[in-house]
Protein backbone atom coordinates (compact mmCIF):
# COMPACT_ATOMS: atom_id res chain seq x y z
CA UNK A 1 0.00 0.00 0.00
CA UNK A 2 1.74 3.15 -1.13
CA UNK A 3 0.15 6.10 -1.75
CA UNK A 4 1.66 9.94 -2.22
CA UNK A 5 -1.18 11.75 -1.11
CA UNK A 6 -3.88 11.77 1.88
CA UNK A 7 -5.62 8.45 0.33
CA UNK A 8 -3.97 6.05 2.86
CA UNK A 9 -4.87 8.35 5.33
CA UNK A 10 -8.72 8.47 4.16
CA UNK A 11 -8.86 4.33 3.31
CA UNK A 12 -7.70 3.78 6.68
CA UNK A 13 -9.61 6.08 8.23
CA UNK A 14 -12.63 4.58 6.59
CA UNK A 15 -11.98 0.94 7.69
CA UNK A 16 -11.80 2.13 11.50
CA UNK A 17 -14.69 4.68 11.23
CA UNK A 18 -16.77 1.26 9.57
CA UNK A 19 -15.71 -0.58 12.69
CA UNK A 20 -16.29 2.32 15.30
CA UNK A 21 -19.76 3.15 13.89
CA UNK A 22 -20.89 -0.63 13.41
CA UNK A 23 -19.74 -0.85 17.24
CA UNK A 24 -21.82 2.36 18.57
CA UNK A 25 -24.62 1.22 16.71
CA UNK A 26 -25.63 -1.00 19.09
CA UNK A 27 -24.38 0.51 21.98
CA UNK A 28 -27.16 3.40 22.10
CA UNK A 29 -25.35 5.88 21.45
CA UNK A 30 -27.22 8.52 18.86
CA UNK A 31 -25.56 8.87 15.58
CA UNK A 32 -26.32 12.32 13.64
CA UNK A 33 -24.98 12.69 9.94
CA UNK A 34 -23.57 16.07 8.78
CA UNK A 35 -22.74 15.58 5.60
CA UNK A 36 -20.15 12.65 5.31
CA UNK A 37 -19.18 13.27 9.16
CA UNK A 38 -20.92 11.41 11.68
CA UNK A 39 -21.32 12.68 15.30
CA UNK A 40 -21.45 9.95 18.24
CA UNK A 41 -23.24 11.18 20.98
CA UNK A 42 -24.11 9.85 24.95
CA UNK A 43 -24.77 12.26 27.34
CA UNK A 44 -24.52 9.54 29.70
CA UNK A 45 -20.95 9.13 29.18
CA UNK A 46 -19.78 12.79 28.55
CA UNK A 47 -15.87 12.01 29.71
CA UNK A 48 -15.94 8.90 27.15
CA UNK A 49 -14.38 9.99 23.85
CA UNK A 50 -15.44 7.09 21.25
CA UNK A 51 -19.26 7.64 22.26
CA UNK A 52 -19.08 11.33 21.87
CA UNK A 53 -16.35 11.40 18.73
CA UNK A 54 -17.22 12.91 15.29
CA UNK A 55 -16.12 10.33 12.63
CA UNK A 56 -15.56 10.99 9.00
CA UNK A 57 -14.69 14.38 9.16
CA UNK A 58 -12.89 15.99 6.67
CA UNK A 59 -11.80 19.44 5.11
CA UNK A 60 -14.82 19.33 2.47
CA UNK A 61 -16.90 18.88 5.71
CA UNK A 62 -15.57 22.03 7.60
CA UNK A 63 -18.82 23.88 7.06
CA UNK A 64 -20.34 21.64 9.17
CA UNK A 65 -18.05 21.92 12.03
CA UNK A 66 -20.24 24.95 14.17
CA UNK A 67 -23.36 22.61 13.48
CA UNK A 68 -21.80 19.90 15.12
CA UNK A 69 -20.45 21.85 17.99
CA UNK A 70 -23.67 23.05 18.43
CA UNK A 71 -25.09 19.50 18.84
CA UNK A 72 -22.96 18.46 21.45
CA UNK A 73 -22.94 21.69 23.50
CA UNK A 74 -26.92 21.48 23.57
CA UNK A 75 -27.03 18.35 25.05
CA UNK A 76 -24.10 19.30 27.56
CA UNK A 77 -21.54 17.42 25.89
CA UNK A 78 -17.78 18.73 24.78
CA UNK A 79 -17.21 16.18 21.89
CA UNK A 80 -14.34 15.18 20.54
CA UNK A 81 -12.70 15.30 16.96
CA UNK A 82 -9.65 13.46 15.56
CA UNK A 83 -9.02 15.07 12.54
CA UNK A 84 -6.23 12.80 10.11
CA UNK A 85 -3.44 14.71 8.26
CA UNK A 86 -4.75 15.81 4.65
CA UNK A 87 -4.56 18.04 1.82
CA UNK A 88 -6.13 21.22 2.75
CA UNK A 89 -5.92 20.66 6.96
CA UNK A 90 -6.08 24.15 7.91
CA UNK A 91 -9.16 24.86 6.30
CA UNK A 92 -10.26 22.22 9.29
CA UNK A 93 -8.22 22.96 11.86
CA UNK A 94 -9.38 26.78 11.27
CA UNK A 95 -13.23 25.75 11.77
CA UNK A 96 -12.24 23.36 14.85
CA UNK A 97 -10.43 26.69 16.85
CA UNK A 98 -13.45 29.13 15.49
CA UNK A 99 -16.10 26.97 17.16
CA UNK A 100 -13.51 26.51 20.69
CA UNK A 101 -12.11 23.27 19.96
CA UNK A 102 -8.65 22.98 21.27
CA UNK A 103 -5.65 20.31 21.05
CA UNK A 104 -5.41 17.28 24.25
CA UNK A 105 -3.17 14.73 22.94
CA UNK A 106 -2.29 12.59 19.95
CA UNK A 107 -3.59 9.09 18.00
CA UNK A 108 -0.72 6.99 15.81
CA UNK A 109 -2.41 5.01 13.18
CA UNK A 110 -0.44 2.52 12.16
CA UNK A 111 -0.06 -0.23 9.11
CA UNK A 112 1.99 -2.88 6.93
CA UNK A 113 1.35 -5.95 5.52
CA UNK A 114 -0.26 -9.07 6.42
CA UNK A 115 2.78 -11.21 6.63
CA UNK A 116 2.63 -14.16 9.42
CA UNK A 117 4.73 -13.28 12.59
CA UNK A 118 5.54 -15.95 15.87
CA UNK A 119 3.46 -16.52 18.30
CA UNK A 120 4.94 -16.06 22.29
CA UNK A 121 5.28 -19.77 23.11
CA UNK A 122 4.04 -19.05 26.67
CA UNK A 123 0.35 -17.47 24.80
CA UNK A 124 -2.27 -19.84 24.44
CA UNK A 125 -4.68 -17.81 21.57
CA UNK A 126 -8.69 -19.08 21.31
CA UNK A 127 -10.14 -17.95 18.22
CA UNK A 128 -13.66 -19.53 19.16
CA UNK A 129 -14.13 -18.22 22.34
CA UNK A 130 -17.43 -17.84 24.49
CA UNK A 131 -18.98 -14.14 23.71
CA UNK A 132 -19.70 -13.34 27.29
CA UNK A 133 -16.47 -14.66 28.36
CA UNK A 134 -14.62 -12.17 25.50
CA UNK A 135 -16.57 -9.65 26.37
CA UNK A 136 -15.68 -9.63 30.49
CA UNK A 137 -12.41 -9.84 29.30
CA UNK A 138 -12.17 -7.48 27.23
CA UNK A 139 -14.12 -4.97 29.41
CA UNK A 140 -11.70 -5.71 32.73
CA UNK A 141 -8.67 -5.36 30.79
CA UNK A 142 -9.69 -2.19 29.46
CA UNK A 143 -10.46 -1.29 33.37
CA UNK A 144 -14.16 -0.76 32.86
CA UNK A 145 -15.68 -0.38 36.23
CA UNK A 146 -18.72 -3.46 37.39
CA UNK A 147 -21.31 -1.59 36.85
CA UNK A 148 -20.45 -0.30 33.23
CA UNK A 149 -19.14 -3.81 32.46
CA UNK A 150 -22.53 -5.41 32.99
CA UNK A 151 -24.23 -2.44 30.58
CA UNK A 152 -21.66 -3.03 28.28
CA UNK A 153 -21.21 -6.94 27.98
CA UNK A 154 -24.51 -7.81 26.03
CA UNK A 155 -23.22 -5.24 23.27
CA UNK A 156 -19.84 -6.27 23.19
CA UNK A 157 -20.87 -10.04 23.45
CA UNK A 158 -23.15 -9.44 19.96
CA UNK A 159 -19.72 -8.83 18.17
CA UNK A 160 -19.83 -12.65 17.94
CA UNK A 161 -22.93 -12.21 15.37
CA UNK A 162 -21.11 -9.86 12.58
CA UNK A 163 -19.45 -12.35 10.16
CA UNK A 164 -16.76 -10.22 9.62
CA UNK A 165 -15.61 -9.93 13.30
CA UNK A 166 -13.33 -12.39 14.84
CA UNK A 167 -12.66 -12.34 18.34
CA UNK A 168 -9.97 -13.83 20.49
CA UNK A 169 -9.03 -14.47 23.71
CA UNK A 170 -5.64 -15.14 25.12
CA UNK A 171 -4.61 -17.88 27.81
CA UNK A 172 -1.64 -17.70 29.99
CA UNK A 173 -1.88 -21.78 31.99
CA UNK A 174 -5.48 -22.32 30.54
CA UNK A 175 -6.35 -18.91 32.21
CA UNK A 176 -8.01 -15.66 30.32
CA UNK A 177 -5.32 -13.35 30.29
CA UNK A 178 -6.59 -10.77 27.45
CA UNK A 179 -8.85 -10.16 24.49
CA UNK A 180 -8.94 -8.77 21.08
CA UNK A 181 -10.52 -8.41 17.93
CA UNK A 182 -9.89 -8.56 13.92
CA UNK A 183 -12.07 -6.85 11.37
CA UNK A 184 -12.32 -7.54 8.31
CA UNK A 185 -12.63 -4.98 5.61
CA UNK A 186 -11.90 -5.91 1.93
CA UNK A 187 -8.35 -5.89 1.70
CA UNK A 188 -7.72 -4.62 5.16
CA UNK A 189 -7.40 -6.82 8.54
CA UNK A 190 -8.24 -3.94 10.92
CA UNK A 191 -6.61 -4.77 14.65
CA UNK A 192 -9.56 -3.09 16.11
CA UNK A 193 -9.49 -3.76 20.20
CA UNK A 194 -7.61 -5.82 22.86
CA UNK A 195 -7.04 -5.16 26.15
CA UNK A 196 -5.02 -7.20 28.65
CA UNK A 197 -5.81 -8.19 32.66
CA UNK A 198 -3.65 -6.39 34.96
CA UNK A 199 -2.20 -9.50 36.23
CA UNK A 200 -1.01 -10.84 33.29
CA UNK A 201 0.73 -7.79 31.95
CA UNK A 202 4.21 -7.62 30.63
CA UNK A 203 4.13 -11.25 29.55
CA UNK A 204 3.21 -11.34 25.39
CA UNK A 205 -0.41 -11.23 25.56
CA UNK A 206 -0.20 -8.31 23.28
CA UNK A 207 2.56 -9.63 21.33
CA UNK A 208 0.32 -13.20 20.90
CA UNK A 209 -3.06 -11.36 19.61
CA UNK A 210 -1.49 -9.01 17.19
CA UNK A 211 0.58 -11.77 15.42
CA UNK A 212 -2.44 -14.40 15.53
CA UNK A 213 -4.83 -11.86 13.75
CA UNK A 214 -2.36 -10.34 11.78
CA UNK A 215 -2.06 -14.08 10.75
CA UNK A 216 -5.79 -14.97 10.47
CA UNK A 217 -6.04 -11.78 8.14
CA UNK A 218 -3.62 -12.91 5.57
CA UNK A 219 -5.33 -16.38 5.59
CA UNK A 220 -8.30 -14.64 5.47
CA UNK A 221 -7.29 -12.61 1.98
CA UNK A 222 -6.10 -9.34 3.05
CA UNK A 223 -2.71 -7.42 1.56
CA UNK A 224 -2.76 -4.97 4.94
CA UNK A 225 -3.36 -4.74 8.69
CA UNK A 226 -3.69 -1.66 10.25
CA UNK A 227 -4.29 -0.32 14.19
CA UNK A 228 -4.43 2.45 16.01
CA UNK A 229 -2.61 3.58 19.63
CA UNK A 230 -2.20 6.40 21.92
CA UNK A 231 0.95 8.26 20.62
CA UNK A 232 4.23 6.78 22.16
CA UNK A 233 1.85 4.23 24.07
CA UNK A 234 3.02 0.69 24.88
CA UNK A 235 0.00 -0.31 22.26
CA UNK A 236 2.06 1.71 19.88
CA UNK A 237 5.37 0.12 20.56
CA UNK A 238 3.99 -3.45 20.37
CA UNK A 239 2.61 -2.72 16.93
CA UNK A 240 6.03 -1.68 15.98
CA UNK A 241 7.38 -4.23 16.98
CA UNK A 242 5.13 -6.91 15.26
CA UNK A 243 6.19 -4.65 11.88
CA UNK A 244 3.25 -1.78 11.61
CA UNK A 245 4.72 1.38 10.79
CA UNK A 246 3.36 4.49 11.57
CA UNK A 247 0.93 5.96 8.73
CA UNK A 248 0.51 9.05 10.40
CA UNK A 249 -0.65 10.91 13.49
CA UNK A 250 -3.85 12.85 14.41
CA UNK A 251 -4.44 15.67 16.53
CA UNK A 252 -7.08 15.24 19.20
CA UNK A 253 -9.21 18.39 19.56
CA UNK A 254 -12.09 18.60 22.05
CA UNK A 255 -14.58 21.24 22.60
CA UNK A 256 -14.11 23.53 25.46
Amino acid sequence: MRFSDDSLARRLEAVQNRFMLEWLAGTGAELEHFGGAVAALDASRPELDFVNRVYGLWPEGADRVAEIAARYRERGVRGWFEPAPCERFEELANALHAVGAGQVGFHTVVYGDASGRPLPGIVEIDSTPDPELFADVLLRGHGVPHGARVRDRASVARWAELDAWRLYVARIDGEPAGAALLSLDADIGYLANASTLPEYRRRGVQTAVIASRIEDAAAAGCDAVCSGAAFGSPSQRNLQRAGLQVAYTKAVWRLH
